[in-house]
């Protein structure tokens, strides 16, 4: 019979009283998380009030109930807050909102201009010795505005990485909102900044272009978008997507010098394609470098760890979880467990052309899912294919020390002392 479980009685590591388990954490995440897997199985207590969950079905379980029995996890620099019941139904009006512009049919008309800022962001880049987790999140944010706004807005841009960069960086605990916290009084300021870009932006009265941009949309709904809605549509999506894209184009830069033989098969797939059809519908154009970025995706997740704060008991296995929980679970993971994947330490991007999914149900997760999953998840896989094609038709790679190049397992998951340089490949004769 199931049972509300007890912290103690969801077996986990012990850590005492020097809290022996963060430090091995914190020493190799994604290796202590495999091993507490393996010695308490795939539902564990990892601390206290935080469960990690690794089974794909029951992982399914919890992101197909978000909004009901669970919240992503609570903001430390809100207090820990969840989230009021209005809070989550106006943001997933903003959701609905963007979908406007992100789905698949619609987004495909601004792919052509999405494909100009990857161009010359590019451009920008060659020659130079680059940190590519330093460039990654502005080339992702000036690609994701080529959809969301009408025209370039340098302050919006730098409202927009400032907010990340200090969330991203703020180390800290669940403190309590009366806490004072410089880190939170400048992400308050730069979300402030997103907002009164955005106000500024919906209030202007030029004639939309065609095709129109997310804002655009918003600003001429025949039923008026209140602004926080809008705020949550534009500025907010925006920020959920500029880590994982980011990340992404770090990894892709990786494996494409990693696996030279695939940088081939990419530059001659590109090259009897035509940019007409690839700035269309690149999914298409492009299948094996398609299957690539999933294969970059499924071995380097930037959205490694991932979770939800039960705001109702659930049950996981034969398991209750007490509301309040964090339940934790790693795509990581996930997409290295043999028991999901046929050799999953391979890199190999031919398991994604089979014709068959590659994986067990609901083992590969680069983007979440549910009805809070990554809201921009195809806009990004556009942009990163775009990136992949523009960089095999016009540049060498240049990737030193491969071997040496580790990873970071923070926020995202970024390669670390890895430099690159992109060398102007010749124009074909003829």
């Amino acid at each position: 019979m199931l049972r509300r479980a007890s912290n103690a009685e969801i077996p986990g590591p012990d850590g005492g009283v020097f809290a022996r388990h963060l430090k091995a954490y914190e020493a190799a995440p994604a290796e202590y998380l495999a091993w507490c897997n393996r010695e308490y199985g795939d539902v564990f207590r990892f601390d206290t009030g935080v469960v990690v969950v690794n089974d794909p079905a029951l992982i399914q379980q919890v992101l197909a109930r978000t909004n009901r029995d669970s919240v992503p996890n609570a903001n430390p620099l809100r207090g820990g807050r969840f989230p009021a019941a209005e809070e989550t139904e106006r943001w997933m009006r903003a959701r609905q909102e963007a979908l406007a512009v992100l789905r698949p049919t619609a987004l495909s008309a601004h792919l052509p201009m999405v494909d100009q800022v990857v161009e010359a962001d590019l451009r920008a880049l060659e020659g130079e010795w680059f940190d590519p987790a330093e460039q990654g999140w502005r080339f992702c944010v000036r690609a994701l505005l080529s959809v969301y706004a009408p025209h370039p807005s340098p302050q919006l841009e730098d409202a927009l990485m400032e907010s990340f960069t200090e969330t991203s960086s703020a180390s800290l605990g669940r403190v309590p909102n009366w806490w004072p916290s410089r880190a939170r009084r400048r992400i308050e300021a730069a979300d402030q900044r997103i907002r009164d870009r955005i106000s500024l932006m919906l209030e202007d009265d030029a004639p939309a272009e065609d095709p129109p941009t997310l804002l655009e949309i918003l600003r001429t709904a025949p039923e008026p978008v209140p602004h926080d809605i809008a705020h949550g549509a534009a500025g907010m999506s925006a920020l959920g997507a500029i880590g994982t894209m980011g990340g992404a184009w770090c990894w892709l830069l990786y494996h494409l010098a990693a696996v030279p033989r695939a940088f081939d098969r990419i530059r001659g797939e590109v090259s009897a394609s035509g940019w007409e059809s690839i700035r269309a519908a690149p999914e298409q154009a492009l299948p094996y470098t398609y299957a690539f970025l999933h294969e970059v995706l499924r071995v380097h997740p930037p959205a490694w760890l991932l979770g939800r704060d039960t705001i109702a008991d659930i049950t996981l296995g034969e398991m209750r979880i007490p509301a309040g929980t964090a339940v934790m679970f790693s795509p990581y993971l996930l997409h290295h467990d043999p028991r999901h994947w046929t050799d999953p330490d391979r890199f190999e991007p031919e398991r994604w052309s089979t014709g068959d999914r590659p994986h067990a149900p609901h083992a590969y997760l680069p983007f979440s899912s549910g009805p809070r999953g990554c809201l921009a998840a195809q806009l990004g896989l556009s942009i990163l294919l775009l990136a992949a094609a523009q960089l095999a038709a016009g540049y060498d790679l240049d990737v030193p020390d491969l071997h040496q190049i580790g990873a970071e397992y923070g926020p995202v998951l970024l390669p670390t002392g890895m430099k690159v340089r992109l060398t102007r490949r010749p124009a074909p004769v003829g």
